[in-house]
């Protein structure tokens, strides 16, 4: 693929970053739009965006190190994470903290904005996945099929020469596909909240599923990674979001 889209002199631009750029700005375009929608002030959602985005890179860069210890040399490489090596879980875990408190402070309605956040999430993930293509982070395992990606570029971060499953534009395709069938959810939803609450269940679904064809160790059981405990957990929270949310709708 191709990790570096140019340089300019001493400065590199690589593509990984430039593709999570622009999922950041669709993905915000999308938050203040439907944003608009709810009655939630733009000001408020420009705060909770930038400011859960920052925790998010930081979050994210630190889980893909605790994972991937041996590419902190030296250590202000943590730093550069537009080279790719992130980590979706601790962005989630540090942009889901500081978003709630900035919820709590400001007052925004949180079933409606978690439902909005969560269709643009997938868009942004979906743009991010294609990064990860590029740069050849999140690769599969040997897959000796017609349908193989093969990584030749010496700058990528998957095995060179070897054909591995397509993991990566399979998993772009799917959160563009989730973000998707979350908008029409949007539109017929019965309760506040329950967007969100099908974003978990979809999302977790297909990362339990893709981990099967990724390269990353199965430390539970050998037979799970960390990220199909999280996936299962996620599930099972959607699941229980969904039934209460309309329950509770019923009930007002």
């Amino acid at each position: 693929m191709h990790p570096i889209l140019f340089k300019l002199g001493p400065i590199t631009i690589y593509t990984y970053g430039v593709m999570v750029a622009l999922g950041i700005f669709f993905g915000s375009m999308i938050l203040v739009r439907l944003a608009e929608r709810e009655g939630i002030k733009r000001e408020d959602v420009v705060d909770v965006a930038f400011w859960s985005v920052v925790a998010g890179f930081v979050g994210a860069r630190l889980f893909f190190f605790l994972y991937n210890p041996q590419y902190a040399h030296p250590w202000y490489t943590v730093l550069f994470f537009w080279q790719g090596g992130l980590v979706w879980y601790g962005g989630v875990l540090f942009g889901g903290a500081v978003a709630a408190y900035l919820i709590w402070k400001r007052r925004i309605p949180v079933w409606k904005f978690a439902d909005i956040v969560s269709i643009a999430l997938s868009v942004g993930l979906g743009f991010g996945r294609i990064g990860c293509t590029m740069a050849g982070c999140c690769y599969g395992k040997v897959c000796h099929a017609p349908f193989a990606i093969v990584f030749t570029n010496p700058h990528s971060a998957a095995p060179l020469n070897v054909p591995l499953y397509p993991t990566q534009p399979i998993s772009s395709a799917a959160n563009f596909l989730i973000a998707a069938i979350l908008y029409l959810l949007y539109r017929r939803r019965k309760a506040p909240g329950e967007v969100f609450g099908f974003y978990l269940i979809l999302y977790g679904i297909f990362r339990f599923l893709i981990e099967f064809w990724r390269a990353t160790p199965k430390e539970i059981f050998g037979a799970l990674s960390n990220n199909q405990v999280i996936s299962i957990i996620m599930v099972a929270a959607g699941i229980f979001i969904v039934w209460y949310r309309r329950k509770s709708q019923e009930a007002d």
